[in-house]
């Protein structure tokens, strides 16, 4: 009876990445690593359900900038818009940019 193989997270995750490459074959890559092509499979499953997806999107500094007039006298929002985009999605948000809004979308993004 074989014995069972045990992998680090550093080899899975480099094989992974190997398989992701444009043009790259699962086959090619798997025998390339040593590894069975169905193992490949599953290693990328795995590390897809683990991964954020706002971790495979380009983060993109933001700026707040605190107002200084008191909540009474506060001039009407300048219309704006918030356009995110993601691998499979892409968020348009038209209208007035309120920071609560703003606030609201970044925690929904990231408790993905």
């Amino acid at each position: 009876m074989a014995t069972r193989r045990t992998h680090p997270l550093e080899f899975k995750c480099s094989a992974v990445k190997a398989s992701n490459q444009p043009g790259a074959s699962i086959a090619g890559v798997a025998m390339a690593h040593g590894i069975n092509a169905n193992q490949l499979h599953k290693w990328r499953r795995q590390l897809q359900r683990r991964e954020p997806i706002i971790a495979e999107s380009q983060i993109l500094p933001v700026t707040v900038v605190h107002d200084t007039e008191p909540r009474g006298r506060r001039q009407p929002t300048p219309e704006g818009r918030i356009d995110i985009q993601l691998p499979k999605a892409r968020l348009l948000i038209s209208g007035p940019v309120d920071l609560d809004v703003l606030q609201t979308v970044l925690a929904a993004l990231r408790s993905r």
